[in-house]
């Protein structure tokens, strides 16, 4: 499918307002699709939650319980022990529950946590506790800026790593880098803390990888932001956003009430538009 791009007018409430803060999944998703940014944080509507974001936030809480426990102690087995703790604590919350019973599922978790264990050893990693899942909160050329940086370490080199249970990224390793060397772009505004690497660790395919942070790179990320707000601001004074067809629609929750992949989808945002979306299962925190 060729990529095209359909401004498309929804209907809009008098006050609707942007989000005051910006993370980088706003602006990853903004730039995948901005009607999709617009369902998303105009509309309140959520995506229905998936084994992969299950998959994804067990393991981070996980590997995270286990870098806080002293270097001797981040064993294996402490680390399904931990799994074993929170795996069930974790699937008992309503995004969470019904993969309860996706034994698939738990597979994987299981081997991106003993996959930990394959591509570095915890006892050698030297972490500060404060330094697991590190806040940010900055302003970057005038947008307020927000994240949660997975792990920073100093061990000689300053490096911001952020843990991924899906597939090798492949080609698109460049799209995947963007977020870290964003974060570096806060923490050299936010700490004064110059980053030296950025690292993604793709813990089912048994994958690292390690860049040098070059400043350009990092700038230009700053700057993506700042077009991004100003985008979007754009688009809610027009109450117009740019739907983006290309081959993600297939696996968007809003691709029936889209417009550009529907032609007889409703007009975003009007009463038969949001309970098209309702009757696919989805729910709005504006509702």
């Amino acid at each position: 499918m060729t990529d095209k791009v359909l401004r498309i007018d929804v209907d809009q409430l008098a006050n609707a307002s942007l989000p005051k803060r910006v993370s980088y999944s706003q602006m990853s998703l903004y730039q995948q699709c901005a009607l999709k940014f617009y369902f998303t944080y105009l509309g309140g509507w959520r995506e229905p939650p998936s084994a992969a974001l299950a998959c994804g936030s067990i393991t981070h809480e996980v590997v995270e319980h286990l870098y806080r426990l002293p270097t001797d102690e981040r064993t294996v087995d402490n680390a399904i022990t931990l799994l074993r703790e929170h795996g069930p604590r974790m699937l008992k919350m309503n995004d969470y529950r019904p993969f309860e019973n996706d034994n698939a599922m738990k597979t994987q978790i299981r081997e991106a946590v003993e996959n930990l264990f394959v591509v570095e050893n915890p006892q050698e990693v030297i972490v500060n506790p404060d330094h697991l899942e590190m806040e940010l909160n900055v302003d970057i050329n005038g947008v307020n800026f927000f994240g949660k940086v997975d792990r920073f370490t100093q061990d000689g080199v300053n490096r911001v790593t952020d843990y991924k249970t899906g597939k090798s990224p492949g080609r698109f390793v460049d799209d995947k880098l963007s977020q870290p060397y964003l974060y570096s772009l806060a923490f050299k505004l936010q700490y004064d803390i110059d980053v030296d690497e950025v690292e993604l660790i793709f813990l089912n395919a048994k994958e690292v990888i390690r860049r040098p942070v070059e400043e350009s790179i990092m700038l230009s990320m700053g700057e993506k932001l700042a077009v991004m707000r100003a985008d979007s601001e754009r688009d809610i004074d027009a109450s117009a956003w740019d739907a983006k067809v290309q081959r993600l629609c297939d696996y968007c929750a809003f691709q029936e009430a889209c417009p550009a992949r529907n032609a007889l989808a409703p007009k975003p945002g009007s009463a038969d538009s949001n309970a098209m979306l309702k009757a696919a299962g989805l729910n709005s925190r504006n509702a």
